[in-house]
């Protein structure tokens, strides 16, 4: 069974970029991984991806009608798809206004889809919560849908809730960590471990938490909370982990700090 997401800050020891192995949770970061392994490319379908269902035209697409579940079982994966593609549908802001972890417009990031605690503990219900990341307002959205009657019950929207990053989140915050001059670190030491240079997050294996402001953070490290800020683990693919729990990425300014 999917575990529920856990929300909180995450309180990491400050390292350097060096190989190490380091013991870590995996799935800390929810249910991205891929067989067995905590990997960026396990990350759920982009929202723009999903299409919005509609009278035909460019992003629409037909509701799911497969394999439904019952009672306190987990989404299926089709029920995850219809929730999300419901979840779009009916809010034209949230599809046209908002803005993804890369910065494409109209795109919200997916962070997760999960049955709903009201549906575990009811029975017969099916509501599915759905929850997107506005990066152009730096807004959590949840939308909590009826899987039975096929329509969104519930919106609440929130600053300052960060639920732990999608795949894809974690993905493009090692992008900017690779491609950032504080990154030469995870740079030389992914070259001494395969001999090959390193450009990007597809060459690593990566798993991300996120990271809240602490008393005494400076330099811009003070507004994560209000930003979406991830701290990673970062691993060459099937070989030694990097240490880059020194690094804090603020994927809502794009930019790198060192904690």
């Amino acid at each position: 069974m999917r575990q529920r997401v856990a929300w909180g800050a995450l309180t990491a020891v400050a390292g350097t970029a060096a190989a190490v192995v380091v013991a870590l949770p995996l799935g800390a970061a929810g249910d991205d991984r891929q067989d067995g392994e905590p990997g960026v490319s396990a990350s759920s379908p982009a929202p723009g991806a999903l299409g919005t269902p509609g009278a035909g035209g460019p992003g629409t697409a037909p509701l799911p009608t497969g394999r439904t579940g019952t009672g306190g079982d987990p989404l299926t994966a089709d029920e995850e798809r219809r929730a999300e593609q419901l979840a779009l549908a009916g809010d034209r802001s949230l599809r046209t206004e908002s803005e993804g972890v890369r910065g494409r417009a109209g795109v919200p990031q997916l962070v997760s889809t999960d049955l709903a605690d009201s549906s575990v503990s009811a029975g017969d219900d099916r509501i599915a919560e759905v929850y997107f990341y506005d990066y152009a307002t730096d807004t959590l959205v949840l939308k909590s849908v009826d899987l039975v009657d096929n329509e969104v019950v519930d919106t609440v929207e929130s600053t300052g809730s960060q639920p732990p990053p999608a795949a894809a989140e974690a993905e493009a915050a090692a992008d900017l960590l690779v491609d950032s001059p504080v990154g030469a670190g995870l740079r030389q030491d992914y070259e001494a471990a395969t001999g090959e240079e390193l450009t990007g997050a597809r060459q690593l294996q990566v798993q991300g938490m996120t990271y809240t402001a602490r008393p005494g953070d400076s330099g811009g490290l003070e507004r994560c909370g209000e930003h979406r800020c991830v701290r990673l683990f970062t691993r060459v693919e099937d070989g030694p982990w990097i240490d880059t729990r020194d690094y804090v990425i603020d994927l809502s300014e794009r930019k790198v700090h060192h904690a």
